[in-house]
């Protein structure tokens, strides 16, 4: 069985409540997860209604105030993983920004490769694929995206697509302690890997996969003053993850 993440905060107005319920119908053995980061909108009420009517494939975790997208993902994977219920754990943004149906995707490709222990998602566009991101981020993120590569001395593409998946079993200790940065936690669970494996070894134990569909949603929680910050943040990382 999969269990989903989704890191809600203040999402009442723009859930994609349809296409969640559409999906459900059709793929009964997919559970998800939705963290309430502490919303002072009627988030809360709504989530709780679609546990009611969907008891078998919805829990909702409330936390008491705001943890940043860090702490609710970290929240509702730690809970998941120790519920023991789920074979593969991993989130996707409330926006659905990655459609669900990578879903079948991401677990398809961790099924086949038992060694892995995440895949992600990767928004290369290339023909046959439907990625629409906005220039600014696109440009912005392939500058960081190649600072993150020269932290972790490694060629990865795309570690802030917020459509991964786990093995349960690795869950525990990726996420057991609190993330230095509240967006850029992606890259400090790949350097937990890297600590964990062995640089020699890690790429066997994670692998990137280019999602047929990704459709940047205009109203994005981060600001552009946050890629001012998030220089620093890097640094951080950098310094702990040495």
């Amino acid at each position: 069985m999969t269990c989903i993440i989704i890191p809600c905060y203040n999402e009442a107005n723009r859930l994609p409540v349809v296409a969640f319920e559409a999906y459900w119908q059709q793929h009964p053995d997919v559970r998800f997860c939705f963290v309430d980061d502490g919303s002072t909108d009627q988030t809360r009420a709504l989530l709780e209604q679609l546990q009611a009517a969907y008891p078998e494939q919805v829990e909702v975790f409330i936390l008491p105030k705001n943890q940043g997208k860090a702490g609710a993902v970290r929240a509702g994977m730690l809970r998941v993983a120790q519920a023991a219920q789920a074979d593969f754990v991993g989130f996707l943004d409330a926006d659905l920004a990655t459609p669900l149906s990578a879903i079948q995707d991401l677990e398809v490709r961790l099924s086949a490769q038992p060694s892995l222990d995440l895949v992600m998602g990767s928004r290369i566009k290339f023909l046959g694929t439907d990625i629409q991101r906005n220039p600014f981020r696109h440009y912005a993120g392939r500058v960081i995206a190649t600072l993150i590569s020269t932290i972790l001395k490694l060629g990865v593409y795309d570690t802030q697509c917020g459509a991964k998946l786990f093995r349960r079993g690795v869950v525990a200790s990726l996420f057991a302690d609190p993330f230095l940065s509240p967006w850029l936690f992606d890259v400090e669970v790949l350097a937990r890997l890297i600590r964990q494996h062995g640089r020699a070894d890690f790429q066997n134990h994670v692998s990137e996969m280019p999602l047929r569909q990704w459709i940047e949603m205009d109203d994005s929680r981060i600001q552009l003053s946050y890629y001012f910050k998030l220089w620093y943040e890097l640094y951080r990382i950098s310094r702990a993850y040495k």
